[in-house]
């Protein structure tokens, strides 16, 4: 039986080592293995170009990228998917250009996974770079990495490849299936792709309702308040899970003209979740017409009205209103309606309160909630002076998790305080300064 030549060509390169006196460095050892793995990508057989592909990833050297890249669009569809997922692991710059060509795919795993991989390279470990297992899911991965993927973006320093965005863009508005238009959107809200608002906008009004809810969460993480308006009609929506993303969206965009239609929705939907966003949307920009209706749901059954009814007392700072909040914290059990509490003591110049909060931080089943709230009271330079001295907690989570507050809502001020944990016990603390100090300095700080 004749052996299969690449067999015969590994087994060459492994006499080569061997051959006494034949001295190879280990240098020229990886280029012969190299070699090999280049005529193997480019194989008659598919099976063999297929591990070829797989063995560059495990290489792990992006210098391989080029090598790998140029199979992207092979004839096998299992060579190209262990292409893209070497892409993946590799990660380099020259990465990115292959893989919006693999967006553009005809198989619709190797487009999802190509469009996971632009958002790997701008967020490494979004995708497991693991061939065994290898997976798609945030929502699987440790909390400490993502918490959520409805909350996931890149860091706000990012420049996007201009190739990156209009692959995701055409992706959208054109994909052959509405699978890949949803993950695109959904990429592009994860990347802040401020010039494809409007294309979004126009995907609201597509008659998928999955296209709709990716494209409202897109605008939500790109945060540009222009689009607010022209989302409104989604709060008459006929889908409930439609309407809650909607008026969501409204109220993080603070689109002031949806208020009477939010009032609506929480006087007449029959849906509790969908009521709950609409008076959670209303307490983003509170007024003192809808007080009244803060003041009314503070001591609702639902814990999302009591939340949402606290977070919009705090965001009016309305000082007459503090002794209420101060006996609804006395007699309050349930944690997340504590911590939204704290929030409105906090925005009432309590900063004792923070502490409730900074806690919390180091908590992975409450630090989702803690961190937003600092980072929006943060923007206040007193509570900024008060949380400078929690950098030095005992706890790791909370070191970490006040650097992405300051990065979020910090100074130049901030910076003095942030570059004493550069030189952290823990790696990950200073990692993080580092990233919260270089995001602070791209806005001209």
């Amino acid at each position: 039986m004749t052996k299969p030549k690449h067999l015969c060509l590994r087994k060459l390169v492994l006499m080569l080592v061997i051959v006494p006196g034949f001295l190879l460095t280990l240098s020229a050892w990886s280029q012969i293995q190299v070699a090999a793995l280049e005529k193997e990508i480019n194989d008659p057989d598919p099976v063999v170009r297929e591990r070829a592909a797989r063995e560059f990833g495990e290489q792990g050297n992006p210098a391989y990228v080029s090598v790998v890249g140029a199979a992207v669009q092979d004839q096998n569809e299992k060579v190209r998917m262990a292409v893209v997922k070497s892409l993946i692991r590799l990660g380099s710059p020259a990465s990115v250009s292959p893989l919006c060509t693999a967006v553009r795919d005809g198989i619709p795993e190797i487009r999802y996974l190509a469009i996971d991989g632009l958002i790997n390279y701008y967020i490494p470990g979004f995708v497991d770079t693991g061939f065994s297992g290898f997976f798609r899911s945030v929502g699987r991965k440790v909390e400490g990495l993502f918490s959520d993927v409805d909350t996931l973006v890149v860091n706000a320093d990012v420049r996007l490849d201009d190739e990156v965005v209009s692959t995701l863009r055409s992706s959208m508005i054109g994909a052959p299936e509405m699978e890949t238009r949803r993950r695109a959107a959904r990429a592009l809200g994860i990347l802040r792709a401020h010039t494809t608002i409007e294309d979004l906008v126009q995907a609201t009004f597509s008659n998928d309702i999955g296209l709709i809810e990716e494209s409202l969460r897109a605008l939500q993480k790109i945060n540009d308040r222009s689009a607010g308006p022209r989302v409104i009609f989604l709060l008459n929506y006929p889908q409930s899970s439609v309407q809650r993303l909607a008026a969501y969206t409204v109220g993080v965009l603070q689109a002031e003209e949806a208020i009477p239609d939010l009032q609506r929705l929480l006087s007449n939907s029959s849906d509790k979740v969908v009521r709950a966003a609409a008076l959670d949307a209303l307490a983003f920009m509170p007024k003192p017409e809808t007080a009244p209706l803060f003041q009314q749901y503070l001591s609702d059954k639902e814990r999302p009205m009591r939340i949402a009814a606290a977070l919009g007392i705090g965001r009016l700072k309305d000082s007459a209103s503090m002794e209420m909040i101060q006996q609804a914290a006395a007699k309050e059990r349930d944690r997340s309606v504590q911590l939204a509490l704290a929030f409105a003591l906090v925005s009432f110049g309590q900063t004792s309160y923070l502490q409730e909060l900074v806690d919390d931080l180091g908590s992975r089943a409450r630090r989702g909630e803690a961190r937003p709230y600092l980072i929006e009271l943060a923007r206040e330079r007193n509570v900024r002076d008060a949380l400078y001295p929690q950098l030095h907690s005992q706890n790791a989570d909370v070191r970490i998790n006040l650097c992405q507050v300051f990065a979020a809502s910090g100074d130049s001020t901030s910076i003095s305080y942030l570059e004493t944990l550069l030189r952290d016990r823990d790696a990950a603390v200073s990692a993080e300064a580092s990233r919260a100090i270089r995001i602070l300095r791209s806005r001209g700080m």
